[in-house]
């Protein structure tokens, strides 16, 4: 009875210890950008995945994932400063990420070499009184004003009680099923929701440089627009792919609409 009873002492420790990260959910959304005349956001089209629990969830291109995981596991097998990169994958096009833990939700955007992390502001939503079927799930309306004067709808499902979205836009009574832009040229639906036991951890970005407020970061990017900084990997390290490529400068590239979507 005794050995029992440390038995279960264990098992509720390491739950506790171990199992807070865990998934229950894994949902994929499809994003969608329709350039108008009122924006620089570049037409696309991107699937990116949402894993979450109650309380922490974490939101990424699946692309990004891999390309970030490979270049974390060659960056532990560097000698001499030099890494031998082989068949680097495709470079993700989405490469932001978006980290929740205990209500405080963290973005993490590059700009030339640099990652840069910061706590997104409250979203105050505006409970609406419409309701539709999405999928053969009844859904809400919500309706926010974000802090950069853009407003987005959003058709949530208490079927999947988990107060989670793409990106940022988190803090309802359930889980978001769509979501869009007034002038709908940002459009995300849902087309996958699975169980998952995945871990939920923020992808291995190497150097990431905490801000204080999101105003630094759009002040960062403004910089970053009149006088893009060519290095992105440091500059002692050599990073050649099987080809002999040099990956340790990138080209000079202004930051996409994409990126500012977080906005």
């Amino acid at each position: 009875m005794k050995n029992r009873f440390i038995l279960l002492i264990f098992i509720f420790i390491y739950t506790f210890l171990f199992g807070q990260n865990k998934a229950k959910l894994e949902v994929r959304y499809n994003m969608k950008f329709i350039p108008d005349s009122t924006n620089k956001i570049k037409s696309g089209n991107f699937d990116l995945i949402l894993l979450c629990n109650e309380n922490e969830s974490i939101y990424y291109s699946p692309d990004a994932k891999k390309y970030y995981d490979y270049l974390y596991e060659k960056s532990s097998q560097m000698v001499g400063g030099k890494i031998s990169l082989g068949s680097l994958p495709t470079y993700p096009k989405v490469r932001g990420i978006v980290y929740k833990k205990n209500n405080i939700i963290t973005a993490t955007l590059p700009l030339g070499k640099y990652n840069y992390s910061f706590d997104e502001p409250q979203l105050n939503w505006e409970l609406q009184k419409e309701t539709k079927t999405i999928n053969g799930m009844k859904c809400n309306l919500a309706k926010v004003k974000t802090d950069t004067n853009d407003t987005f709808f959003a058709w949530y499902t208490q079927q999947y009680q988990f107060s989670e979205g793409p990106f940022r836009f988190k803090g309802l009574p359930g889980l978001i099923i769509e979501l869009y832009n007034t002038n709908k040229t940002i459009w995300i639906q849902t087309a996958e929701i699975k169980k998952s036991d995945e871990e939920i951890k923020p992808l291995s970005l190497g150097s990431v440089i905490k801000l204080k407020s999101k105003n630094e970061f759009i002040k960062a990017r403004t910089t970053y627009h009149e006088n893009p900084n060519t290095g992105s990997f440091g500059d002692n390290i050599t990073i050649r792919d099987d080809k002999g490529n040099d990956y340790s400068k990138m080209r000079k590239e202004k930051i996409s609409g994409i990126n500012v979507f977080l906005d």
